[in-house]
């Protein structure tokens, strides 16, 4: 079965993406479990503020997503036939050479592997400068702070331990500041699918698209180019 890799700017819906994909595929009779894996799950002991909180922090978090994949992966290609699990790595996955080394993984595995981009709208392939900032990554930071208030009021009476143990399950966590966001922005490389570790590469406009289609099959924006926004079927099966 597929490893797919969620690529993405902060807080433009790559969890709820995954939670979505993971119920479709489920309802699937080719599908019998899905590893979700995300900040929450490799870094259980941290918020999302604390995984991306400087540069360190952000290799360490790297490198826990990363074993979490090899590891679900692994356990995936050794599965008995008939059993089969759908891999997901819901997290920024910004770094060109890091979604490279991820494809190494389910090569090595034997497992298929694709990579989707989802993005708060088309636009933002248009947005990768300085001097820029797309309407989705607007969106992005009053979503962000949003939560930043709901999370603080609601664990604002519990000591640090509950919080961190039940904010990242709950709400996903919250980025510390607009600057931090920023500049995660500004390191983001986009997907290309001419690179072949990014091959299959699917398009998600999450403002735009209809997540499924009438046949329970996941309908994205797909091409082998980055212009194109022709729509295409991607089949979880």
């Amino acid at each position: 079965m597929p490893s797919i890799v969620l690529a993405g700017h902060p807080c433009v819906g790559k969890t709820t993406f995954a939670h979505l994909l993971a119920k479709r595929a489920l309802s699937r009779s080719t599908i019998s479990n899905v590893v979700h894996i995300s900040e929450s799950t490799a870094c259980p002991d941290q918020t999302k503020a604390e995984c991306y909180s400087n540069s360190h922090m952000e290799k360490t978090t790297r490198a826990a997503l990363k074993s979490e994949f090899d590891r679900a992966v692994v356990s995936s290609a050794a599965n008995e036939e008939g059993s089969t699990t759908l891999v997901i790595l819901d997290s920024l996955n910004y770094i060109k050479g890091y979604r490279y080394e991820l494809f190494c993984i389910s090569k090595a595995a034997g497992e298929r592997h694709g990579v989707v981009w989802v993005m708060g709208s088309s636009s933002d392939e248009q947005f990768n400068s300085a001097s820029t900032e797309s309407s989705s990554d607007v969106l992005a930071k009053k979503r962000n702070q949003e939560r930043k208030v709901m999370m603080q009021k609601q664990f604002g009476q519990q000591d640090d331990n509950e919080k961190k143990s039940k904010s990242e399950n709950d709400l996903d966590g919250y980025y510390e500041d607009d600057e931090t966001m920023n500049q995660l922005v500004l390191r983001f490389e986009p997907p290309d699918s001419k690179n072949r570790w990014e091959n299959p590469l699917f398009k998600v406009d999450v403002t735009s698209v209809s997540p499924w289609d009438r046949n329970g099959t996941l309908e994205v924006s797909a091409s082998c180019d980055q212009t194109t926004n022709a729509m295409k079927t991607m089949e979880i099966n």
